[in-house]
Formats: structure tokens, C-alpha cells, sequence
């Protein structure tokens, strides 16, 4: 139920409150844990928002996706960290940042992606260049201005990263469910989900929690050079080499798009490991043509520092 002020139950306010709620509870519900509690009640106040078991206040002036936004939000806490119930003021990632990783999702689900909206990593890049971007970081030990992007934006985009782009759909959910599973009614520290999520995966991510949570790496992918397999006279027919290099200190998976001028398209994704020796890689694409450009990370996913080094032959933008 929703209980707001008649002032406000517009059809693009308060008037669809309730379905707001009923859609965040079936996702979350269907995707990590059943919801626990015999009600779920929803209040107009004038507060931002605020989570309690079973019930939550949500800022009454809200509208359209920003209401749904707070709404499916503040229910989500229900699963993060009321049924797992980790440390809020020791490891405050583990409540809003994974809270802020299911939003994203109960998003593409409501009502036909109603309310979806493509994640930005441009904001994260501008936070991770300064030097206070350790998420383990208690959260009495944060910079106020800190606060959203340590607790909630960079480790709900992390866990964006890690299911989309590092170790998929398949494996992660998995692993993810299993974690909630194991921890339902209990008290996991990080390593308890570091834990959990290496062995769903199936993976050691040792590397992707150090660098992403306990440091302040920062990543830098670049394209070095390119040399054809055959003389130039074959129009790159025959293949290419192409270099890329690791600048920093933070390491990922690299995509790379590859143009030619009979107007292929083509994609690579090389694992993390490749770095786990060297900074530098080289690799053989099988073009069919002349290659006309090559771009690291072409949808702007990874959180790179300085994009003019992603692109062959070299842009400024």
C-alpha cells in the first residue's frame, strides 16, 4: 500500500505509487530472495527517502522516474541490508552500492523498461581522478562530498562492470544469488562476499576487488601501434598486428573495435589475464582489408582516464 496526501496522486506522481512498489518487490523477489515481510507500505513525506523492514518514506514531491527512482530504491533495502545484513557504518558499499546495483536492473524491468536508463561511467572517471576514491573507506572516515560515489555510485557501477562485462550475466547471477542466499539473515563482512562470488564464478577476482574497492587504481588502455601480417601491397588482407599497452595501475578486460574500408566491423575481447605478466599485448586481427580505425572500449564503459590514447589512428576526442 501507498498512503500520500490526495494533493499529490497525480498519474505522474503518487497516483502510481503502488505500482512502483508492487513491480519492486515481484523483480527483487524473482531475482535474489523472496521478500520476507507480511506488508510492504509506502509513505509520502518530506524526506528524500528512508528505509525501514516493510515500510518506507519517500519524498512526496516526486514525479515520474524520479519517483520510481526513490521508490524502488528505498525497497531495495530491504534485501540490502535487511535480509543480508551487513555493517551499514563499517561497510556502508555493502548497503547502498549494492542497492544501487539492483536499481538498475528493477529499472529495465518495470513496465517495459519504462523507467531504464543507460549507465554513464563519465562522472565515476571525474571521481577516480582525484585521490580519495577508497571504497573501503568507513563511511565516519569520508569526505561528506565523498559519500554518494564511495557508498553508492562507484561500487553499484563495479558490480555493473563485473556482471556485464568481466565475468557475464550467467556466472555472476549465479554467484550472486548463492551470496544472498548464504547470508540471508546473517552478517557477511566483504570477504564473505568476495568469497561467495569467487566460488559462484568460478574465478579468483582477487584482483578486480583490490584494485576496485581497496585502492585508488585508476586504468588507462591504449593503442600503440599497428602493423600489417603481409606486405602493405596485399591492402591488409592477410591480417594485422595490434598493439596495446596498460598505462596504470588498474587493470580490466579489453574490448576493441576494429573498421576496414570494405566496411567490416569487428569486435575483440581479450581477458584480464593478458596483463598478468606484462603491461603490453599484441595480438593478431584477421582483417580482410585495409584497417581504418581501431577504438578501445568503443561504448564508453570502462572507466579510462584519458581517451585520446584509445584510438588508431590517434583522436582528441
Amino acid at each position: 500500500m501507498s498512503f500520500y496526501p490526495i494533493e499529490y496522486a497525480s498519474d505522474s506522481g503518487w497516483g502510481r505509487a503502488t505500482e512502483y512498489v508492487k513491480s519492486s518487490i515481484e523483480f527483487y523477489s524473482k531475482t535474489y530472495f523472496v521478500y520476507p515481510y507480511p506488508v510492504a507500505s509506502n509513505i509520502a513525506g518530506n524526506v528524500h527517502g528512508m528505509e525501514y523492514p516493510g515500510i518506507v518514506f519517500c519524498d512526496m514531491k516526486r514525479k515520474k522516474g524520479q519517483l520510481f527512482n526513490v521508490i524502488t530504491h528505498e525497497f531495495g533495502h530491504n534485501w540490502f541490508p535487511m535480509v543480508v545484513g551487513s555493517n551499514e557504518r563499517k561497510y556502508a558499499w555493502m548497503d547502498e552500492g549494492f542497492n544501487t546495483f539492483i536499481n538498475i536492473y528493477s529499472g529495465k524491468y518495470f513496465n517495459n523498461a519504462e523507467y531504464d536508463k543507460p549507465q554513464v561511467v563519465d562522472p565515476i572517471v571525474g571521481f577516480m581522478k582525484r585521490d580519495s576514491n577508497v571504497v573501503m573507506t568507513y563511511e565516519d572516515a569520508m569526505p561528506t562530498r565523498d559519500i554518494g560515489m564511495l557508498c553508492y555510485y562507484k561500487p553499484g557501477y563495479g558490480l555493473y562492470l563485473l556482471r556485464e562485462y568481466i565475468i557475464g550475466p550467467k556466472r555472476f547471477d549465479y554467484a550472486f544469488r548463492n551470496y544472498v542466499s548464504l547470508w540471508a539473515f546473517k552478517h557477511p563482512t566483504p570477504k564473505d562476499f568476495f568469497r561467495c562470488m569467487d566460488n559462484g564464478a568460478g574465478e579468483d577476482l582477487n584482483w578486480f576487488w583490490k584494485e576496485w574497492i581497496y585502492k585508488s587504481s585508476t586504468l588507462d588502455q591504449a593503442v600503440t601501434d599497428v602493423k600489417y601480417s603481409a606486405p602493405d601491397s596485399t591492402g591488409g588482407s592477410k591480417g594485422a598486428e595490434i598493439s596495446i599497452k596498460n598505462n596504470r595501475q588498474m587493470v580490466m578486460p579489453v574490448i576493441i573495435e576494429v573498421k576496414e574500408s570494405n566496411g567490416r566491423t569487428g569486435r575483440v575481447t581479450l581477458p584480464v589475464e593478458i596483463w598478468q605478466h606484462t603491461g603490453k599485448w599484441t595480438f593478431h586481427y584477421n582483417s580482410t582489408s585495409t584497417i581504418t580505425s581501431i577504438v578501445i572500449d568503443p561504448d564508453k564503459v570502462m572507466p579510462d582516464m584519458d581517451r585520446t590514447n584509445n584510438s588508431w589512428p590517434a583522436q582528441t576526442n
